[in-house]
Order: C-alpha cells, then sequence, then structure tokens
C-alpha cells in the first residue's frame, strides 16, 4: 500500500503515512473533541452560546438550541434565560482567523501585483 499524497509505501495496519499524515483510509479517523468551550463568531444566531455548546460536545447545534428553549420555560421559568446570558459573558470568543497573505515563493511579493 502507498500513501495517495506523497507516494512513500506504507504497511497494511497504517492508517496515517509517517511521512505526511495523511489517512489511508484504514479504519475510522478518530474525531478531536473542541478542546475548549467558546464561542464561534460565524455560526450565531444570538451570541453563539448554543452553537459553542454543541460544538464542544459534538452534538447538533439544532438540539441544544431545542434544549436551552425548553430550559427557558420548564422546569424553573427563566432559567435558560439567565444561564444563557451568564455563558454569554463567560465564554470567550474564537479568535478571528487573518486569511493567509497571497504571496509568491520565489520572490516574497503578492502573487497578483
Amino acid at each position: 500500500m502507498f500513501c495517495t499524497k506523497c507516494g512513500i509505501e506504507l504497511r497494511e495496519q497504517d492508517k496515517f503515512c509517517s511521512e505526511c499524515g495523511t489517512f489511508t483510509g484504514r479504519g475510522a479517523p478518530t474525531v478531536m473533541q473542541a478542546d475548549r468551550l467558546s464561542r464561534p463568531v460565524t455560526e450565531t444566531k444570538i451570541a453563539g452560546v448554543c452553537a459553542g455548546f454543541a460544538r464542544y460536545f459534538g452534538v447538533d447545534v439544532t438540539l441544544v438550541r431545542i434544549i436551552w428553549l425548553v430550559l427557558c420555560v420548564w422546569p424553573v421559568p427563566l432559567f435558560g434565560v439567565i444561564s444563557y446570558i451568564v455563558a454569554w459573558i463567560v465564554m470567550p470568543k474564537d479568535p478571528l482567523a487573518l486569511p493567509a497573505a497571497n504571496m509568491h515563493p520565489a520572490n516574497g511579493h503578492p502573487a497578483n501585483g
């Protein structure tokens, strides 16, 4: 078996290429859980609290929003609203990803100009 990206020969039991790290298709790749609880900047409806919890626990954001809505009215009225506001204040935002500069590799100048 050979790596589809770099062409190095792999053993049959390898799940990833030892040279470039590409997944070989053998077995299921492990799903990485979010390492910290934070509010996404792009997937928000109000403040991104439900989207942050959904990403952290690996569940659908719609399910988290429905659960949060139920907590707003039952068992204690307004418990969900107060806890949402607290989570909004306590949870940090995701850092904004800056786009990589499009530089020409030979001379370090912009590729389009």
